[in-house]
């Protein structure tokens, strides 16, 4: 299919198959605590991005590396369903089944994450091109630093896709990373950083030096979400934005963060950076009443609706 340059979004990253747990407490070191088995749910951090894209009618592409098991397929199967376009997917047989367990505690989720184990992504000659064609390409720093094309490096290749109008968002969520490297936060328009990613990554330094350092190494918009307390939005050279979280029934907050990275940067299509703060507030609010990761993929309506 071809598509016409800077009408489409890439998403590149996880998919999973989200088994979820309830507890009555969190149990400590060498402690044991039995759970309640629930319902296993499609997730997974960008997949959920993508399918909050696609409900907005955004024209989304997801690619990620996994096995061509049964698991994979259902997954698979569960985004096209959705509208979006996962023919690029690299298969790999030599990876696990991808899967998450999620554990519910009171109002919050603690997350186990299995590593893959994907240890290089190589782009062929069309996905680059794809690319280089893209409004968004949506990831994380992680995945971010496995690919390659023509044996150069994400950080080689990224200036060349930039120079093109594709303008590179990372959701940095908890800063998995943390490892003092500032290269994850260079060749990145929009960072994304929940309360968590955002104190880790800032250590001693005030808040506003750490965005102002951001800013430095060439990130334009760092987004910060603040849970139930809302959002800080920091444009370069321009003063912050707060926006207040909706205070809704929480069922289940797994999926919000990526609800409403995606619906920000869906948003920012049609309204100013505090108008797009607002959309993906009001879209995270609809995630949070339902259970699984992908309840806030509704159609922009239902989020207009709420606003």
């Amino acid at each position: 299919m071809v598509r016409e340059k800077g009408s489409y979004n890439v998403y590149i990253g996880d998919v999973a198959l989200d088994e979820y747990y309830r507890a009555e407490r969190w149990p400590g070191i060498a402690d044991k605590e039995d759970v309640e088995t629930l319902e296993a749910i499609p997730g997974g951090m960008i997949a959920n991005a993508a399918c909050v894209s696609a409900a907005l009618g955004q024209d989304t592409l997801f690619w990620t590396v996994m096995n061509s098991g049964s698991i994979s397929h259902l997954l698979l199967e569960d985004l096209e369903k959705r509208g979006i376009d996962t023919s690029l997917s690299i298969v790999d047989d030599s990876l696990p089944d991808s899967k998450t367990m999620i554990f519910l505690v009171g109002d919050e989720h603690t997350i186990f994450i299995p590593e893959l184990h994907v240890e290089r992504i190589d782009l062929n000659a069309e996905q680059m091109d794809i690319l280089r064609n893209a409004r968004y390409i949506y990831s994380t720093c992680s995945v971010l630093a496995l690919i390659h094309y023509e044996g150069r490096g994400w950080q080689e290749i990224a200036p060349e896709i930039r120079a093109q109008g594709a303008k590179v968002v990372v959701d940095y969520d908890v800063d998995y990373e943390r490892n003092g490297d500032e290269t994850r936060f260079r060749n990145v328009d929009i960072g994304f950083f929940n309360e968590t990613g955002f104190n880790s990554v800032r250590g001693e330094w005030a808040p506003e030096k750490q965005v102002d350092r951001l800013h430095e190494l060439g990130m334009e918009l760092v987004v910060v979400t603040l849970g139930a307390d809302g959002c800080v939005v920091n444009f370069e050279g321009a003063e912050s934005i707060t926006v207040p979280a909706r205070k809704v029934p929480v069922v289940d907050v797994t999926g919000a963060g990526d609800t409403f990275c995606s619906s920000f940067i869906a948003a920012l299509q049609e309204y100013d950076l505090k108008g797009a703060a607002e959309f993906a507030t009001a879209a995270a609010s609809i995630c949070v009443r339902t259970m699984g990761a992908r309840g806030g993929a509704v159609p922009k309506e239902k989020v207009l609706e709420i606003l």
